[in-house]
């Protein structure tokens, strides 16, 4: 898989999408809370409207800290991606982040990788 292109890198949130834009990565990085939830969640859903890209990778590897917010941003793309056919995966999820996915029970429904996507 090679970068097709580089859409956008807004500090906290870097689009990179493969394969011609059947995939979709998203980088996050900082903090998922209350307040930086919001503007992340509509930047994602303005690519997923537009592309409809069949696989979304969120990419945590540079997620510093995740409350409830964090958890809804994840779990309302999943649903989201799967209302339209697509498949969503995270990849370089932080041991933190992992805690609050395996205490939710979202590990069991959301695939995990080590790897970001190449």
């Amino acid at each position: 898989m090679g970068i097709s292109r580089v859409a956008e890198d807004e500090g906290v949130l870097r689009v990179s999408t493969y394969d011609g834009g059947s995939t979709v990565e998203f980088s996050i990085s900082g903090e998922l809370d209350h307040y930086s939830v919001r503007d992340i969640r509509e930047r994602i859903d303005e690519v997923l409207i537009l592309r409809r890209p069949s696989k979304v990778v969120l990419n945590l590897g540079q997620v510093s800290f995740s409350d409830s917010a964090g958890l809804g941003l994840i779990l309302g793309r999943y649903n989201r991606v799967r209302e339209y056919g697509g498949e969503l995966e995270l990849c370089r999820v932080t041991p933190g982040i992992m805690k609050i996915l395996y205490l939710s029970g979202t590990d069991k429904i959301i695939k995990i990788r080590e790897e970001a996507v190449k």
